[in-house]
């Protein structure tokens, strides 16, 4: 029988938490070194016979209670993030906040945003549906106006800062819009960014989306591009998101769901629910 030599990092959201439980349960998966990371974070190195399995067992026995992540040692060092915007680097949705000054449009927007993001819409669809609503608004100081606005998950400075100095390339592929894609990029030292383009007539938002659509499908083939750009294998690629539109890309090297809806993470490789995007460098070294 193959053996895999893993990781499994237990990463607790407070201090000092008392994580015997999720040790217990690890003896009776393999005998284990363990490393002491921080007050808040555990290694312990096993060797499995099916990473997949274990890793389901993992989830099922401490989805809601403690963030449990298990990795093929082999590909714990990343050279490739891929990064959501909405929600994920910042913290709101953006197309809620063009839709700030009519707050009866915002709620019906957040409505379908919401199912949307839990997959209980097609992606493209309600992405249509959503910026139809939008036809009318003046988008003469739109993208000014929202700027101020955002505001950057606590830790994604300090993560991307950490990211950049190891030389592991970095980008935005979001399923917004690619002016405040290019925005949050400058702020945080991002070497790419993609997203959604809105159409403009007569300096007001036309209902349209110029081109193709960035959606679930496109972001996993974003990633592969900007992998193979970099000669990258896609098992050193990880990708992280909140939506259900981020699991392709999540499935193809390793994927991270950041404080996610419940389908996310349900189906992704690995869950994060802490205060702070600095925690991935927990699952990564």
């Amino acid at each position: 029988m193959t053996m895999t030599q893993c990781v499994i990092t237990v990463i607790s959201k407070f201090e000092n938490e008392n994580i015997d439980y999720v040790e217990e349960y690890i003896k009776g998966i393999s005998e284990f070194r363990k490393v002491v990371k921080s007050s808040r974070a555990i290694d312990y190195f096993v060797e499995v016979s099916d990473v997949e399995t274990v890793r389901k067992s993992l989830k099922s026995k401490f989805l809601h209670t403690i963030d449990v992540i298990i990795q093929p040692i082999e590909y714990r060092s990343k050279k490739l993030f891929v990064f959501d915007m909405d929600s994920t680097l910042i913290y709101q949705e953006v197309i809620e906040l063009i839709a700030d000054s009519d707050p009866n449009l915002k709620l019906k927007i957040a409505e379908i945003t919401e199912r949307a993001m839990n997959g209980e819409l097609d992606f493209n669809e309600s992405l249509k549906k959503r910026v139809g609503l939008l036809k009318g608004i003046n988008a003469e100081t739109l993208w000014d106006d929202i700027k101020p606005k955002l505001k950057i998950t606590n830790g994604a400075k300090e993560l991307i800062q950490f990211l950049k100095s190891k030389g592991i390339i970095t980008s935005v592929c979001s399923g917004g819009f690619i002016e405040l894609a290019e925005y949050i990029k400058s702020e945080l030292g991002l070497d790419y960014a993609y997203a959604n383009k809105l159409g403009i007539s007569d300096n007001k938002l036309n209902g349209e989306i110029i081109g193709e659509i960035v959606n679930g499908e496109k972001k996993a083939q974003l990633l592969k591009e900007i992998a193979k750009v970099h000669n990258i294998d896609t098992k050193f690629a990880c990708a992280v998101g909140d939506g259900a539109n981020d699991l392709p890309m999540m499935s193809i090297g390793f994927g991270i769901a950041w404080n996610a809806k419940p389908k996310v993470q349900l189906e992704a490789p690995s869950c994060l629910n802490t205060d702070s995007l600095k925690d991935i460098k927990y699952i990564i070294e």
